[in-house]
């Protein structure tokens, strides 16, 4: 017999409707197979969870005499109809649990594999922010103050210019939140080409107000006059549309 058909017997064998030679049989498999064993325990679990669960009624006065009676077969119809009754519910509990556990399974393995994505994506970041805090703190490191114009009078930001990267880091203050529509961008303005601002990039801001920017690819020190900030189209645009400065100042 197969591990189904054991696993059968062990329903049966939980509500007492096992032949002798079923339960004998069973019991020699129990001691070599873990699975089947452990369906028997949740089985017999089953079945005293069910008897509980039961309110306890007196029986009449002449079922000593049925029983009596009814000695030496193995079944009359009614005790079928309940062993087959009990035994559907044990066994489409069994099924449940089966699913409910695979589904945990795999629940659990979307979980962890959520969880990875997202501490692979946080050591990235802190590979990133490490970088960035690293030249901050280089003695070569300039700074730009960028401050509030009449649109944001409460905006400001902070440019941390590194020079031998001509790399940027930019961190702003108090903006508005931009509408979906729009996008913030930053210019740089060269001081050869004062009337051509050079887009360094777009970015949104949020509620809080607060958002930082890196800039990388930057025109030589000596070649930048100022920055300044417009609101522009949604992903920006190749030349500012409008003058109306939320932030700016000069090199």
């Amino acid at each position: 017999m197969g591990h189904e058909e054991f696993e059968s017997i062990a329903a049966l064998d939980a509500i007492g409707a096992a032949t002798a030679d079923e339960a004998s049989a069973l019991r020699s498999h129990l001691s070599e197979c873990i699975p089947c064993r452990r369906a028997r325990d949740q089985y017999s679990e089953a079945a005293t969870m069910i008897a509980l669960s039961l309110e306890p009624v007196a029986p009449p006065g002449e079922i000593r005499e049925r029983v009596i009676a009814t000695k030496g077969r193995r079944f009359n119809p009614w005790w079928l109809a309940v062993a087959a009754t009990l035994f559907l519910a044990l066994w489409g509990w069994r099924e449940i649990g089966i699913r409910v556990a695979r589904e945990n399974d795999a629940s659990q393995r979307a979980e962890i594999a959520r969880l990875r994505a997202e501490n692979m994506l946080l050591a990235q970041r802190s590979e990133k922010l490490s970088s960035e805090m690293t030249g901050l703190l280089s003695h070569d490191t300039r700074t730009i103050a960028l401050t509030g114009q009449e649109v944001a009078p409460a905006a400001s930001a902070k440019v941390f210019l590194e020079p031998n990267l001509r790399r940027a880091i930019v961190f702003f203050h108090a903006l508005p939140a931009n509408p979906t529509d729009k996008s913030y961008q930053l210019w740089i303005i060269r001081a050869d080409q004062p009337d051509k601002p050079v887009s360094a990039g777009t970015f949104n801001v949020s509620e809080s107000g607060d958002t930082s920017i890196t800039i990388d690819n930057l025109p030589v020190a000596t070649e930048i006059k100022g920055l300044a900030v417009t609101l522009e189209p949604k992903g920006g645009v190749e030349q500012p549309t409008n003058t109306t400065f939320y932030v700016a100042g000069n090199a």
